[in-house]
């Protein structure tokens, strides 16, 4: 008959087994809340289990880490940067989309890494899907795009972009989802 630690760490590491399966095989915890685990008391037998880090709202923030007005300090893994060039109407522009991960995390380039944009009326796009190979960079650093537009007219045109990718650091993977707009002032 086993002992009830060995059924607890049996029960333990079958669901570590089906959450990295899940997570497609990565040997590391999703999440932000991987990046701080706390530690429980050692059951018997020495094993100590690491459990989501929760925000403790009296705790002072780190005053290492920069945090933009509003923003979550566990989202604050990575700058995103948007450069735009003067638009003209008739001729082909370019916007830069530029996501650096901040230390620890990195990029993890496994992950399949996207950049969609939509553009208003009168406002051509050269390729809306942008996908890796697109990519002007991509490497554990940073990943970056070029987006080409050509607007019809001059005036103000607002592009949606959704920006889908991953960062890691040694205990977790996180995939990101930025949603931004950007701004055209087309001469």
């Amino acid at each position: 008959m086993s002992s009830p630690v060995l059924s607890r760490r049996a029960a333990r590491y079958s669901m570590l087994a089906l959450a990295l399966a899940a997570c497609g095989a990565e040997s590391k915890p999703a999440g932000p809340d991987a990046k701080n685990p706390e530690k429980v008391a050692p059951p018997p037998g020495g094993v100590t289990t690491p459990l989501a880090a929760k925000p403790d709202p009296a705790a002072k923030p780190d005053p290492s880490v920069k945090v933009r007005e509003g923003a979550d300090p566990a989202e604050d893994r990575y700058a995103l940067k948007i450069d735009v060039v003067d638009a003209t109407a008739g001729k082909e522009g370019t916007f830069n989309v530029t996501v650096t991960p901040k230390a620890p995390w990195h990029m993890n380039l496994d992950f399949p890494t996207s950049l969609a944009v939509t553009a208003p009326e009168g406002v051509t796009l050269a390729k809306a899907e942008l996908r890796k190979d697109d990519a002007t960079k991509l490497d554990a650093n940073s990943a970056a795009f070029a987006v080409k537009f050509t607007p019809a007219a001059a005036g103000d045109k607002d592009l949606s972009a959704k920006f889908k990718f991953a960062v890691c650091q040694d205990e977790a993977c996180s995939p990101v989802t930025e949603e931004f707009q950007v701004k055209l002032a087309v001469k």
